[in-house]
């Protein structure tokens, strides 16, 4: 669960993050947009817990269910400096990203293969209560080296709906000498 707290109209943003205070915006169908800030070690703990779904939000004495839509790092410090969160109606279904998580060794890395990564999210449809916080891919499966799995090997929730190609190819075993084969890009002279 995550304590959030109404910002003050005159107080500008930076002076929360002084503070060691995030700020925010809270929104949703239900609720207006309204600006706030979370303890910055209560927000870390969040982000590193939670990869994904809805999650418990405190306001004014009232909790509710968001989902974190968009984290903003600060470009040289990589510390959060702001965030969204979005309270569903949990009657609609709405679209979001989800992780992956890839688990297992794949034995085709054994005969020098190499994984070449092409998703690391899946694009869904769902009821915010059936959202994942992520779907697990098995490299188990992958044997040969030119061998991938593609969205349609997933194993998602039969809840929710993929919004992705079920042929896009989520990761692909390449031969290691073909990743040392992709041409330099240095400029010749015509």
């Amino acid at each position: 669960m995550l304590k959030i707290f109404p910002r003050e109209k005159n107080k500008k943003a930076e002076s929360y993050r002084k503070e060691g205070k995030i700020p925010g915006v809270i929104y949703g169908p239900n609720i207006e947009s309204l600006p706030i800030y979370a303890e910055a070690k209560e927000f870390l703990s969040l982000v590193k817990e939670h990869e994904g779904g809805l999650f418990e939000v405190e306001f004014e004495g009232k909790k509710y269910q968001g989902i974190l839509r968009e984290v903003q790092f600060h470009p040289i410090t990589h510390k959060p400096i702001h965030f969204d969160i979005y309270v569903p109606s949990l009657e609609e279904e709405i679209e979001t990203k989800v992780p992956l998580e890839f688990v297992g060794s794949a034995p085709a890395l054994l005969k020098g293969g190499v994984l070449n990564f092409n998703l690391k999210e899946l694009e869904i449809s769902a009821l915010p209560q059936d959202i994942p916080e992520r779907i697990e891919v098995d490299l188990s499966q992958l044997e040969e080296i030119g061998q991938s799995l593609y969205v349609k090997d997933l194993k998602t929730p039969p809840k929710i709906k993929v919004l992705l190609d079920k042929d896009l190819p989520v990761v692909t075993v390449i031969a290691e000498e073909a990743e040392a084969e992709i041409p330099s890009e240095t400029p010749t002279n015509a």
